[in-house]
């Protein structure tokens, strides 16, 4: 084995035998001055980057890490040699080991950290080459820690993030380095760097910011690959987005080239994503901007999806579609847009143009690509697009309702608890590295407003029964529901989960007054039927939810009189719980209340129905209808509706308010349902007459 290894060790020597000379005076050191002046020969003669992993290897067995700890941190420097000399020895030492990836992660060089983060914010003469020397060192072994799997880790508890951005902000010797460590932390560990630094980090972003706005030169295009990595994850300062939003314009209103141009649509889309249309300036400097943008975006988008075959650039594209996103909430925005109207006009117009391009990548895109990151944000602005427009492009939005579906589906089975990927799909736009190669999406939660309005119309809607969206939809509802049930966290919950869940109550409520034949037939709405009637008197009690309860209550009510022959709804304890928790939500939404200088009260709205009736009157009016109608087909339900004290309550109120503080339609609605128990009960005639209900009547004519 000895005779295995003399070839080597006697190459390594023939290679650099001054090395090995002084690295064997190091070892044969009997004191501190032997072996300081051993070193100083070993760190003359080679170079970290200059030797092999075998020879750096060699060196740190010969040297090992007790005496760089002493060169680190000691405070009393032999006679005529600056203090800054030894440890400028022993960080070049450290930077030898640290080209090793398995030295770079050991314990002994991870402590080091602080005390290698204090100098780079050290202050001394800016043209000693020993310092200069120091500051290097100090980088290269700050980014090798970085390169290891926990490194950047270490590196933000060691403090490292605040020292990097003074050193920046210094703009001392080495900030240029400091600024490339800062970029990769923040690359591989975003929340944990401002979660440790955010101050030092936001006053980085307000330079980088300046700089941007002022820059003239080439520079400006670098600034804008740099600064989407510098936006915080919550407000970013004022100040930063004017400077930003005026760099953008200067940029983004010149003629550039691709590669000029697409740094600063994806920086753009970073604040846009950040921060919505708040960094564009009111009035007509900022709608022009805005069109601009928009614009720009749509053209990159037809150019880059209507040639087939040419290759794709995803995260450009991506970041165009964040920009269509932000022009479709301002041309459907009614209050403090900031376009106005000929702008909404022709932006809709160049848009439409835009999701056609989308349409047609997507009707070529095959079973093996249905998992990519591009593919999930094509659906995704074509969902935005379908959530507040589908008369536009129909034919071919229906020629693609079979993809859509069964797109949705697939993402469904394979991922039924994937988590909201707006975010990645963002950092699509933005991200440094390249995605990985699958990932799960909720495509349907994207898709749910668009279906909502294409269930109502005869074709779309047929397309979407064939493909089998109904049962899809139903699976959905059913998990997603899961999620706020007892033994959940509701408060965690993304609010994407309740509206998901309100947008999939209007979709079943227009298959229910569409399609009532799919609802009798299809087994899922059986068993939506149940899980509505179990959940429903929870819900009602639950604070904030109403508006969900009522959508739950609304359409348990219409399905009922479609279902009203199942098992299920024949006096079972779920049906009856189910009624009576229909009956609180319908039966506590208007009270009396007295007027000053009158006798008679008034109806008004109570508290909780107040702040959001223009959302929920629909609702109740429909559940009411809907109750109304369930009265002859269920006979158990009217003596349940006298025993619940409603026919009787509802009499009082109206007897104790000014029949002309009730709206014809409140009077329509009262009185189909006390009307229709009235006929389908003998004891609740009886009940309605010792309630004066004859006189209330003759009250309202």
């Amino acid at each position: 084995m000895a005779s295995d290894c003399e070839p080597a060790l006697n190459q390594a020597e023939s290679r650099n035998p001054t090395l090995e000379r002084y690295l064997g005076a190091l070892r044969e050191a009997k004191n501190d001055s032997e072996q300081f002046a051993a070193l100083l020969l070993v760190t003359k003669a080679v170079k970290a980057g200059d030797i092999d992993a075998k020879t750096r290897r060699r060196i740190f067995d010969a040297v090992g890490f007790t005496f760089p700890n002493r060169l680190l941190t000691t405070k009393e420097a032999p006679d005529g040699c600056p203090d800054h000399v030894l440890r400028a020895l022993g960080v070049a030492l450290l930077a030898c080991f640290c080209s090793d990836p398995e030295l770079a992660a050991h314990p002994q060089v991870l402590n080091k950290i602080p005390i290698l983060s204090t100098f780079l914010t050290a202050r001394g003469d800016p043209d000693d080459a020993a310092r200069r020397s120091m500051i290097d060192d100090t980088y290269q072994c700050l980014t090798a820690v970085a390169g290891t799997p926990r490194g950047p880790r270490h590196l933000i508890a060691g403090g490292t993030v605040s020292a990097l951005c003074q050193a920046y902000l210094g703009h001392g010797y080495g900030f240029d380095q400091a600024l490339a460590l800062l970029v990769g932390l923040l690359a591989a560990a975003e929340t944990q760097c401002w979660k440790e630094a955010e101050p030092d980090l936001l006053a980085v972003l307000r330079g980088l910011s300046e700089d941007f706005q002022k820059a003239e030169d080439a520079s400006k295009f670098e600034l804008c690959q740099l600064l989407p990595l510098f936006l915080p994850p919550t407000t970013v300062p004022s100040e930063c987005l004017r400077d930003l939003q005026a760099g953008l314009a200067r940029i983004l209103g010149s003629k550039l080239s691709s590669w000029q141009r697409n740094p600063a649509l994806k920086l753009a889309a970073r604040l846009a994503h950040a921060c919505g249309s708040d960094w564009i300036p009111v009035g007509n400097s900022g709608s022009k901007f805005l069109a601009l943008l928009v614009n720009l975006a749509c053209v990159e988008v037809r150019l880059a999806l209507e040639e087939t075959g040419t290759e794709v650039k995803e995260d450009v594209v991506t970041a165009c579609y964040a920009l269509m996103e932000l022009g479709i909430q301002e041309c459907t925005r009614c209050e403090q847009s900031l376009l106005k109207e000929p702008q909404k006009v022709q932006l809709v117009s160049i848009m439409k143009e835009a999701i056609g391009a989308v349409i047609h990548y997507l009707l070529q895109v095959g079973p093996e690509k249905q998992k990519e990151p591009f593919v999930f944000a094509s659906v995704r602005i074509l969902g935005a697009w379908l959530a507040e427009e589908t008369s536009s492009l129909r034919k071919e939005v229906c020629q693609l309702l079979p993809f859509l579906v069964r797109y949705a589906k697939t993402l469904y089975e394979e991922a039924e608890e994937a988590n909201d990927l707006s975010q990645q799909v963002a950092t699509l736009a933005i991200s440094p590295t390249a995605p990985g190669p699958t990932w799960p999406g909720d495509a349907l939660r994207l898709l749910l407003p668009g279906w909502c309005h294409l269930t109502v119309e005869d074709g779309p809607r047929e397309i979407l029964i064939k493909e089998g969206a109904p049962s899809l939809l139903c699976k959905y509802f059913l998990q997603q529901w899961e999620l706020t049930s007892p033994g959940h966290d509701t408060s965690v919950l993304p609010d994407s989960v309740e509206i998901g869940l309100q947008t999939c109550c209007h979709i079943f409520l227009n298959l229910v007054v569409t399609a009532p034949g799919l609802i009798k037939r299809d087994a899922c709405f059986t068993s939506l039927m149940n899980t509505l009637m179990t959940s429903l008197p929870s819900l009602v009690q639950q604070h904030g939810r109403l508006l969900l309860a009522a959508n739950v209550a609304t359409l348990g009510l219409l399905m009922a009189r479609l279902l009203s022959t199942s098992p299920a709804l024949q006096g079972t304890p779920a049906s009856r719980g189910f009624f009576a928790a229909a009956i609180l939500f319908l039966s506590q939404s208007h009270v009396a209340r007295a007027t000053p200088g009158s006798d008679q009260a008034v109806l008004v709205l109570s508290p909780d129905y107040e702040g959001i009736w223009a959302d929920l009157q629909e609702l109740w009016f429909l559940g009411m209808q809907a109750f109304t109608g369930c009265v002859p087909l269920l006979p158990w339900l009217a003596p349940a509706a006298l025993r619940s004290r409603w026919p009787q309550e509802l009499l009082q109120l109206l007897a104790s308010v000014s029949p002309n503080s009730v709206k014809p339609e409140m009077v329509a609605a009262y009185q189909g349902v006390l009307v229709e128990l009235a006929r389908a009960n003998r004891l609740c005639r009886e009940a309605m007459r010792l309630q004066a209900g004859e006189e209330t009547a003759s009250h309202y004519r």
